[in-house]
């Protein structure tokens, strides 16, 4: 019977897509954690969407898997669907379908509000991460700007559903 763990990483070590072995302490590894992370938080909010989001945010799923590849040095043939500007002009154009932003702080009130601002925190998080890998030209520019993107999508998603 297969086991659903391999002891492989039980000194501390795992290895990326393309096989080089590194600490479970690495910057890319806790990067790859931090997606994860937010990816978790877009999950709840999936189970909470309405019709007309849940495709978006399906769409953003699967953006945040080839995202995760691509920064864990997946090989080519599992980057299908890398982001691209068109990802970023068709992320832009749904939040700017939302209407403008408040002009004011705003409180969370719903379930659905204050998970999808939670998706908003964890997506900033991982943008802060993600600043040093661009610094260092080791993150194409897009995915920057799809991740930078992405956290106003939240908060906007946030703010509609708690003044309904």
């Amino acid at each position: 019977m297969k086991k659903a763990y391999t002891k492989k990483g039980d000194e501390g070590t795992t290895t990326d897509y393309a096989g080089n072995k590194l600490s479970k302490d690495s910057p890319l590894i806790k990067l790859v954690g931090k997606i994860d992370f937010f990816q978790s938080a877009v999950d709840m909010s999936l189970l909470l969407a309405d019709e007309k989001t849940k495709p978006f945010l399906n769409f953003v799923q699967k953006k945040m898997w080839q995202i995760a590849g691509e920064i864990a040095n997946c090989p080519g043939e599992c980057l299908i669907d890398p982001v691209t500007e068109k990802d970023l002009e068709n992320l832009e154009s749904f939040i700017d379908n939302l209407g403008e932003p408040p002009n004011k702080f705003v409180r969370f009130n719903t379930q659905k509000s204050i998970w999808l601002n939670e998706c908003r925190v964890r997506c900033r998080e991982l943008e802060t991460h993600l600043a040093a890998l661009l610094n260092d030209k080791k993150l194409r520019p897009e995915i920057y700007r799809y991740i930078n993107r992405l956290s106003s999508l939240f908060f906007m998603l946030a703010y509609k559903e708690s003044v309904g």
